[in-house]
């Protein structure tokens, strides 16, 4: 038994890499406020290390996590796996040239938000509600200039709409 409800610690899971981060800063603030010399360097790193991670956490928790969709997701090794019971698909990141994410309006009883890797050989079209979903932001850390803020909109999209993400050689205007 928890002590803790199910939807409480469903959000802090969702916020934790924030109250993490937030947790290391202020440890960071404390030592440097406190102490000085070496001690007060490491404070600097640890403020600016928890910084970093409360933004990063902050970024992630934005995202609205979707569940209850057909298949499962795979990342390790460059390649992203998307498998279900009919069979699945395989995108090798270093060969994607776009990534894209359509948002259809179809609302909360059917999958509304689909990942399109694009590759030369093909369109990858995953819903954003397949189990292990959260490795499909995880694998835009291989792509250089992702568009997060992107991400974040049509997370929170409720009409049919399609957002670039990343684009292979060539400068993304807002």
């Amino acid at each position: 038994m928890s002590l803790i409800r199910p939807e409480a610690q469903a959000v802090l899971y969702r916020w934790r890499e924030c109250i993490a981060g937030a947790c290391v800063a202020v440890l960071g603030v404390f030592f440097g406020l406190n102490f000085s010399g070496l001690v007060w360097w490491l404070a600097v790193a640890l403020t600016a290390l928890g910084g970093l991670a409360f933004f990063t956490g902050l970024q992630r928790a934005r995202i609205r996590p979707r569940s209850g969709g057909r298949g499962v997701i795979e990342l390790d090794e460059g390649a992203l796996r998307y498998l279900t019971g009919e069979g699945g698909v395989i995108v090798s990141l270093p060969e994607v040239v776009r990534v894209e994410i359509e948002t259809t309006g179809d609302g909360p009883t059917e999958d509304d938000l689909f990942w399109l890797w694009v590759t030369p050989e093909g369109t990858a079209r995953i819903p954003a509600s397949a189990t292990g979903s959260e490795k499909l932001v995880d694998a835009l850390a291989a792509f250089s200039g992702a568009r997060y803020e992107q991400v974040i909109a049509a997370s929170g999209s409720t009409e049919p709409r399609l957002f670039i993400v990343w684009q292979k050689d060539r400068l993304l205007v807002h």
